[in-house]
């Protein structure tokens, strides 16, 4: 009879286990869905000051910071036309990247050229994570240059008004800002959520700025990735 007892005992405890770790696991989706939903405030002010006041809230990544309701928001915006495109960038430029984001000076040179060779076949990068295949880089270094490249500039060289600091360097000035910079319709939005529970999430999004008085829509997605 004790061992009857002692075996029920321990499905018990089990039971009462499981339930802790699913009522845990419960809340920390609900917690991440409420930072996830907090960070996609953040994406739409950052859109509609990208719309209304162009002039002053700048695409060219400083961070804005709000309290939102106890809820912490940070995001930031950065112009496409600051970054290196990789189906029109000049291949000198891409090396140089490479190199100063950790690239072996072989690595570099391979890289490039066969990107050069995905050109010669009439073939452009559809999406970043392409690069990956056409290279054969390891993820860390693809990790570390993806805030710095685009495939929706357009551009054969990156506009150094909207640059961030690390395509500035590798470039060692190759780069100039013209007299009148655009900003464009395509921003990358960088949005983080931090709840007084601790509880921290964020989206980075590439997006295409509707800017037409008639648009349904605000923007369209080219990229959407939860952290």
């Amino acid at each position: 009879m004790l061992w009857a007892v002692a075996v029920l005992g321990l499905l018990m405890a089990g039971v009462l286990l499981s339930v802790r770790i699913e009522n845990r696991q419960s809340h920390n989706e609900l917690q991440r869905s409420k930072a996830l939903i907090a960070a996609e405030s953040g994406i739409a002010l950052a859109v509609k000051n990208l719309l209304s006041d162009p002039d002053v809230f700048i695409a060219d990544g400083r961070e804005h910071r709000y309290d939102l309701d106890g809820i912490r928001l940070t995001f930031s915006a950065r112009s496409e036309h600051g970054k290196l495109d990789l189906n029109f960038c000049q291949l000198d430029h891409f090396s140089s990247l490479l190199r100063f984001m950790g690239a072996t000076q072989h690595e570099a040179a391979s890289f490039s050229d066969l990107l050069s060779q995905r050109r010669i076949e009439g073939k452009p990068l559809g999406h970043l994570e392409e690069l990956l295949d056409v290279t054969s880089m390891n993820v860390d270094l693809y990790q570390r240059i993806l805030p710095l490249v685009t495939l929706w500039s357009g551009r054969g060289v990156p506009d150094a008004a909207f640059a961030a600091e690390p395509l500035l360097q590798a470039l060692q000035n190759k780069i100039s800002s013209g007299a009148v910079s655009n900003a464009g319709s395509v921003i990358s939005i960088e949005s983080y959520a931090e709840l007084s529970s601790g509880f921290k999430a964020g989206i980075v999004a590439t997006i295409a700025l509707n800017r037409s008085a008639d648009g349904i829509a605000l923007y369209s997605v080219y990229r959407w990735q939860e952290r």
